[in-house]
């Protein structure tokens, strides 16, 4: 008999649950607040200590019901649990996850307890990249349409906010949903999958995960796996990986074709946004939204935040912020996007990933490079020594050094672009921050540029 949602609220009060993983990205935090309120015992555990959690816990301080054991992660720390909720990087063949599930603990995320309860309509959208655009423009269309509908998932919009009877009991609700792999693997723990999917592209991504590009696909299949005859899987035609998911879904498919040009706004000059465009429009059909509305959306469309985001022109020298190129295939089409050489910065943290076609793409598209300190830095350095040789490089022990090197070598109407490849720990809390950072950096220079040319009515790019 299906558990409702009443009945999941009442079995909570007063019980013991375990936040598995607090972290900087609002999930963890979400979490521990969400079941707090409820009135749970609620136990805080991640191997981060509490200096470094610090922005995270101090806004549960103020709940006298919340505990933390920090820095460390000991089974112990479990003892008593009545629910677990685990952060998504943690894997189900976690040795801890499989004891906890042995001993009868029920273990949870955001992503399953939703679906538990959702009885409206759900779009997913994954895909290696292009799967935030993608998702925002299906929202935009579908909320000019004047449909009901909530926005959540790997979009920085955790689904505890949306955790209550009125939107989970609602059958008029869209949810669309923006899906990591390691939240699709959570939604195959509990054999669920969303009614429409959505599947940009699939590049090699998390193999310092997954241990293969093979199994990363097969993460990504939850997408679909579970999916019914009347559900919608939308696939583009030339992505090589596309039949994996055909093959393993019972739903309908919906080809996307190469695009054509679709409308003149310049969010769209890339490829890959015609084609995350593409995806959307499918969808918005699918729920009859009306031609005069989708134009307006399209045309007034202002792009995602830190991808190919246009930040500012200082002295003629454009800068691009593209921090969610954190693969090096995203980094390869972006660069591509563009009809002339620019400076690349790049460089970060490893995530077991092959660099040398990155190179093959910085000897054809970049007219220097400047590299960011990180883990996977040596092995691009390595690749661009044997397929980039003539390509100037640098390095930058920060981004505000990379952002003052760039500009220096750049001449009248050079573009600036900063795609890192590449993941963003160790240098930055993640690629938010970094973006963020070159962001900064680029205001910084532009406002020094500004008054220097304020007292200098002679002064020009250098």
């Amino acid at each position: 008999m299906r558990e409702t949602f009443l009945k999941f609220i009442e079995f909570i009060k007063n019980r013991r649950v375990v936040v598995w993983g607090l972290g900087l990205n609002q999930g963890g935090l979400e979490a521990a607040k969400y079941f707090a309120e409820l009135g749970a015992a609620v136990v805080v555990v991640d191997l981060k200590t509490e200096t470094e959690l610090e922005e995270s816990i101090s806004v549960l301080r103020k709940f006298s019901n919340v505990v933390f054991n920090l820095g460390k992660q000991e089974e112990a720390d479990f003892d008593g649990a009545d629910m677990v909720i685990k952060n998504p990087a943690i894997p189900w063949e976690n040795p801890l996850v499989k004891k906890l599930l042995k001993k009868g603990i029920r273990v949870e995320t955001d992503i399953t307890l939703f679906f538990r309860f959702f009885q409206g309509k759900a779009v997913g959208i994954t895909g290696s990249k292009g799967k935030t655009t993608t998702t925002i423009l299906i929202a935009e269309f579908l909320k000019k349409a004047e449909r009901d509908v909530i926005l959540g998932g790997n979009i920085r919009v955790s689904l505890f906010s949306y955790l209550n009877k009125e939107t989970l009991e609602s059958k008029n609700k869209i949810a669309v949903l923006e899906l990591s792999s390691f939240q699709l693997e959570d939604l195959m723990f509990i054999q669920k999958s969303p009614n429409v999917a959505v599947v940009t592209n699939i590049l090699r991504d998390h193999l310092n995960r997954y241990g293969s590009y093979k199994k990363y696909i097969k993460a990504k299949t939850g997408i679909c796996r579970f999916q019914k005859k009347s559900d919608f899987l939308v696939l583009n035609k030339k992505d090589k990986k596309a039949e994996e998911f055909e093959k393993c879904s019972e739903a309908e498919v919906v080809w996307l074709s190469s695009p054509e040009t679709i409308t003149a706004n310049p969010v769209f000059f890339s490829k890959n946004n015609q084609l995350n465009l593409a995806a959307a429009l499918a969808v918005a059909k699918m729920f009859k939204v009306k031609k005069n509305i989708l134009e307006k959306v399209v045309k007034d469309f202002k792009g995602v935040p830190y991808r190919l985001e246009k930040i500012a022109t200082v002295n003629s020298v454009t800068f691009y912020n593209d921090t969610a190129a954190t693969i090096p295939d995203a980094a390869i089409n972006n660069l591509k996007s563009f009809d002339r050489k620019v400076i690349l910065i790049s460089g970060g943290a490893d995530k077991n990933l092959k660099f040398t076609d990155f190179a093959k793409a910085v000897a054809m598209k970049a007219k220097r490079i400047i590299l960011l300190p990180g883990t996977a830095t040596p092995l691009i350095e390595k690749s661009l020594t044997r397929y980039a040789p003539h390509t100037t490089r640098d390095n930058a022990a920060s981004m505000d050094k990379a952002v003052k090197k760039a500009y220096k070598s750049a001449c009248v109407g050079d573009m600036v672009l900063l795609s890192p490849g590449c993941a963003s720990f160790g240098l930055f809390k993640n690629e938010f921050d970094r973006g963020d950072r070159f962001n900064e950096a680029v205001r910084k220079l532009k406002n020094e540029i500004e008054k220097r040319r304020a007292s200098t009515p002679e002064y020009r790019i250098k």
